[in-house]
């Protein structure tokens, strides 16, 4: 993980299905010490999402953790941009796709900037 970050020069990442409640700082600076991360914990052994942005390019105004994604306020440092980050999972189960629709219109809520959204969406139209 850590070589393909750097081999990428990645300036943010974001993993989802982590299956991990929590991240030891350790671990996170082994994975690479010059990003911020944040993350949502998974829920028993299903879900979770890890985030990380490279500290030199990218400050963290603001984030969130909801049920089904990890948003992050950023600026870039070398002109200002201010955008936001969102990362997902959503469910993979029935019962929890609405939720999960409803929650992707929360991020939009008082934000009228650029969004860039990725993940699992665990939905298909078809």
């Amino acid at each position: 993980m850590s070589d393909f970050i750097n081999d990428n020069r990645l300036d943010f990442v974001g993993f989802q299905e982590t299956k991990k409640e929590n991240f030891e700082r350790a671990f996170l600076k082994a994975i690479n010490p010059h990003f911020s991360w944040h993350w949502l914990p998974a829920l028993g052994t299903a879900g979770g999402v890890l985030v990380g942005v490279r500290d030199s390019r990218l400050e963290v105004i603001g984030w969130q953790a909801n049920k089904f994604n990890v948003s992050m306020v950023v600026r870039n440092t070398s002109d200002n941009f201010v955008w936001k980050l969102v990362v997902v999972y959503g469910s993979a189960y029935e019962e929890g796709k609405q939720e999960f629709i409803d929650e992707l219109g929360t991020i939009f809520d008082n934000w009228d900037g650029p969004v860039m959204i990725g993940g699992d969406f665990n939905i298909v139209r078809f």
